[in-house]
């Protein structure tokens, strides 16, 4: 019994961890980077359509917003993959979605890592619909 109790906290925990944000905290997290990032408050309507320019302004942007959904380590320069998984609801039993997200955030060897690109080949993917789901509420 002690057993069953044991493997559901852990499977709580382990839900906790990779469930998706909902939209009404990526609004809040989209807010609070633009009042760190006031000078991409010009190109707010052009992330919001899914249009990612190719400026600093932007790159600050998503960025701040992926380091507040978890999806980005600034200390490590890596992307959290399975991250990106949960956020996109992308079942992570499904390799081929998986290995989809895993080449659109590739870290090129001494590139800065940016959200940006690997956003922009999600919606060259079937993928595509599940992020403009989650941040268009399409």
């Amino acid at each position: 019994m002690k057993f069953y109790g044991f493997l559901i906290a852990l499977f709580g925990l382990v839900y906790a961890e990779v469930k998706s944000i909902p939209r009404e905290e990526l609004t809040r997290y989209r807010l609070e980077c633009l009042i760190q990032n006031p000078k991409a408050s010009k190109y707010f309507v052009n992330l919001l359509n899914l249009e990612y320019p190719d400026v600093p302004e932007v790159n600050s942007q998503m960025d701040c917003v992926a380091e507040k959904l978890g999806a980005l380590d600034r200390k490590t320069n890596q992307i959290n993959v399975d991250r990106v998984a949960a956020i996109f609801s992308v079942d992570p039993n499904n390799a081929e979605d998986m290995d989809i997200i895993k080449n659109c955030f590739v870290k090129r060897e001494g590139e800065e890592v940016h959200l940006r690109s690997g956003y922009l080949c999600l919606l060259n993917t079937r993928l595509r619909d599940n992020m403009k789901k989650y941040l268009v509420g399409e």
